[in-house]
Parts: structure tokens; sequence; C-alpha cells
């Protein structure tokens, strides 16, 4: 007995709820539906000058059933060409994207966001410019990067509105974390999106190359000091006239240094204004070559007339 009434509950359940929905549905209602935005035909010779929506937020009133079947149907979309826009006000307004949909009778739209796009041209142009990577390094204990970052190509032509051109210098990658490095980074990486801007891009995507490798420290002795722009008339003793620095760098490259890669200076303005009687110097190492302690941290020194 039991297994009979399932069936008929299930069928007036049904029921029940055909009806519902069959009464509900007649009545207006409002929903919200995005739509892509496609503006088509621009002349040769020419570029968006300002960002286009990619969207447009409609707003529809109507008969329930209407309203479903306009959701659950092909989704709407807004296709408009230059050419067919008045080139002393190209502007699209509420009533321009009314008489472009084909809606049903007892539909209607009754907004829209935003409430009108402006599509301003300007003259194409092509800029050449550098590409910066955005990225964030972090390496296991006792390795570090040798050399510099390696990105090819080092830059891009970006094509667009000669306005807009102007004020763009450089370009970055999408954003890469890389964490616990012990080991060369070779990867691709896309350039950052342009968002809503219309440009185009040479490539869409850079190599980039990072040198990682386990680090070490090495003294070397005996580096001379040199005093730059020394008056003719003048010569400078220093005391003790040779250094001793400690460095940090990646074993290999380390190994490949010599002396004669370092240069150490002071310079005599600094001298010749101090007035506690010792001088810092200037340490220029190889690109890599970090720097971790230098003897002495200052230098004495005799100023007197050339003879």
């Amino acid at each position: 007995m039991k297994n009979r009434r399932f069936p008929l509950i299930f069928v007036a359940s049904v029921f029940g709820i055909v009806a519902w929905a069959s009464v509900t549905l007649r009545e207006e209602y409002q929903v919200t539906m995005t739509v892509p935005f496609v503006l088509e035909g621009t002349p040769p010779g020419q570029a968006m000058k300002s960002p286009l929506p990619r969207t447009i937020q409609l707003k529809f009133r109507g008969d329930g059933w209407k309203l479903a079947a306009l959701m659950l149907g092909r989704e709407p979309k807004l296709v408009f060409s230059v050419a067919e826009l008045p080139s002393s006000n190209r502007l699209i307004v509420f009533n321009d994207v009314a008489e472009r949909l084909s809606l049903s009778s007892g539909i209607r739209l009754v907004e829209m966001k935003p409430d009108s796009v402006r599509v301003e041209l300007d003259r194409a142009a092509v800029k050449t410019i550098p590409v910066l990577l955005d990225c964030a390094l972090a390496y296991r204990e006792g390795y570090g990067q040798v050399g510099g970052t390696m990105i090819t190509p080092e830059s891009v032509a970006i094509t667009g509105a000669e306005s807009v051109l102007k004020n763009i210098t450089s370009w970055r990658t999408e954003r890469r974390t890389f964490d616990d490095l012990k080991g060369p980074v070779v990867e691709e990486i896309p350039l950052a999106s342009p968002g809503a801007a219309d440009l185009a891009f040479s490539v869409s995507a850079v190599r980039v190359g990072i040198n990682v490798e386990a680090f070490a420290e090495k003294v070397f002795y005996g580096l001379p000091v040199e005093v730059t722009s020394v008056p003719g008339d003048r010569e400078v003793i220093l005391i003790p006239p040779k250094i001793e620095v400690v460095v940090r760098a990646g074993i290999r490259q380390l190994a490949a240094l010599t002396t004669p890669d370092f240069r150490v200076s002071a310079d005599y303005a600094v001298i010749a204004a101090d007035t506690t009687g010792s001088v810092d110097v200037s340490i220029n190492a190889p690109a890599g070559v970090q720097l971790v302690a230098k003897r002495p941290d200052h230098l004495q020194y005799i100023v007197r007339r050339r003879l």
C-alpha cells in the first residue's frame, strides 16, 4: 500500500509545483544580466583613446515566463561598429542599446550600466619600451643569485593610441613568487594585462633566466687604494695604503675572481673636507658580488704639498 502511495504523492507534488510556477511566472519581474560589449571596425591608422567596457549590465522587466526564457536562452551580445556611429559624437546611449537588442514582446529594457559608452579615437602609434620583471625571490639558506636577470626579449613594441602611449615608459610582467630557490630559474612569464586599454603587444610573454648557486665567502688581501681627483700640487699618503675585503658570491664566480676585479678608491674632496683625520673608501666589485666586510674600516691620511 505504501509503495502505491509514493507515485501518487510524487505526481501530486510535481503538479502542484507546475501549477504554482504557472501562476507565479505570469506576474511581472525584473532581472539583471551582464552581456559582452564589442566594438568593431576601428579605422586603419587609428586606435581607441579611452578604455571601453568589456561588458554592460542590463536590467529587463517583463513577464516571468519570457524573462526565464531570456535567461535560459542564448546569451545576448552587444556588437556595434565604429562606422555606424556619427563622427561628431560617438556616444552609445540607452536607446541605441535598446534598438540593438532583439527582445520578444512583453520584455523591455529599463536600465543599463554604464548609462553610456563614449568612443574616442586617436592616431595609432607604435612604441618600444623595456620589460620589467615583477617577481619576489626567496633563496634557500646559503644560496643566492649570481649575475643579472636575463629577460628575452628585453623590450616590447606596443601599438595603441598616441595619447595613451606617451605616458607609458615600461611594461611589467605578471607577478610571480619563487620560494626556496637553490638552482637556476628559467620560466616564460606573460606580460601584465592592459585591462580595458586598447593596446596590442609584439609578444605576449618573455623568457626569464635567473642563475642561482650556492654562496660562499672569500677574503681578498692587499687591494690598493686609489685617491681620485688629487690636485697637481698635492700628494696624499694613506695609512695603510692597502686593505682587505670579505665578499660573498656564488662558488663558481668566487673561484674566477682576482684582486684586479676590485677597485678601491677615496675621493680627495672628501679628504679635504674631513675633520676627523680618517676617511672611508668606496669599493667597486663585480656584479653579483656582495661586500661582507672591509679591513680596516677607515684609513688615516697625510696630505702634503708635492715637491
